[in-house]
């Protein structure tokens, strides 16, 4: 709060946060911007072909309770029974902090074969390989994993949360759930399984939206109008 009073200028990611703040009366609402997203370099984040057979959903993020991981977890076991074929990835590391996802738990995880956990990899690689994106966060600014995904032209299921909800129109390019709701969860990643073209449109929209939203040019140059760099 002290020292958001000498700034010319505040940038947030989403709106949900911006409102905060001012509601709070942490900042006047003429220091406060949205930019949307940090941007990405479109370039190196090129439009994918949408991967059908087989069927994978991908989580990217610290494995912890507030990004969903858990959510994402008994949403695979539910679905892995239904549909041995749909194969479920979690990329990241445990942290030292989480007392349930421990490296030893997600060993296990692996070796079960209803989820992988490759460890520390290279992320673009897994986006390739991946049909829907899927972060059940608790609340983010917006998320980098999803804008990538979004650009590789990959579908997405995240939460109604701020900073989420951002990245999403319901039936567009992806679903929204609601947070800790591991049955809407189900719900969503299903309606890819049992319609698989879905995957190829939304990721199209997802694609579309990334270049409307997300393009690194167009948030630099918004930056550099609003402080007149």
């Amino acid at each position: 709060r002290i020292s958001l009073t000498t700034s010319n200028f505040v940038f947030f990611l989403n709106n949900d946060d911006k409102v905060e703040f001012e509601t709070r009366k942490i900042i006047s609402k003429e220091k406060a911007h949205v930019l949307g997203g940090i941007g990405l370099k479109l370039s190196e984040w090129p439009y994918l072909d949408p991967v059908i057979d087989p069927i994978n959903f991908l989580f990217v993020g610290r494995m912890v309770k507030e990004k969903g991981f858990g959510e994402f977890i008994q949403a695979a076991k539910a679905l892995k029974k239904r549909y041995p074929n749909v194969s479920f990835t979690a990329l990241g590391e445990p942290e030292k902090r989480e007392k349930k996802f421990t490296l030893d738990y997600l060993k296990r995880l692996d070796k079960s074969g209803i989820v992988s956990c490759p460890g520390h990899v290279e992320v673009r690689e897994w986006f390739a390989r991946c049909s829907v994106f899927v972060l059940p966060s608790y609340r983010e600014g917006v998320p980098r994993s999803t804008q990538e995904a979004m650009a590789l032209g990959k579908p997405v299921i995240t939460t109604n949360a701020p900073g989420c909800r951002d990245t999403v129109v319901q039936g567009k390019n992806g679903f929204l759930i609601e947070i800790g709701d591991v049955e809407s969860l189900i719900n969503a990643m299903e309606k890819f399984i049992l319609k698989p073209n879905n995957i190829a449109t939304m990721g199209v929209q997802s694609r579309n939206m990334a270049e409307e939203k997300f393009n690194a040019h167009i948030v630099n140059k918004r930056i550099f109008e609003l402080t007149k760099i």
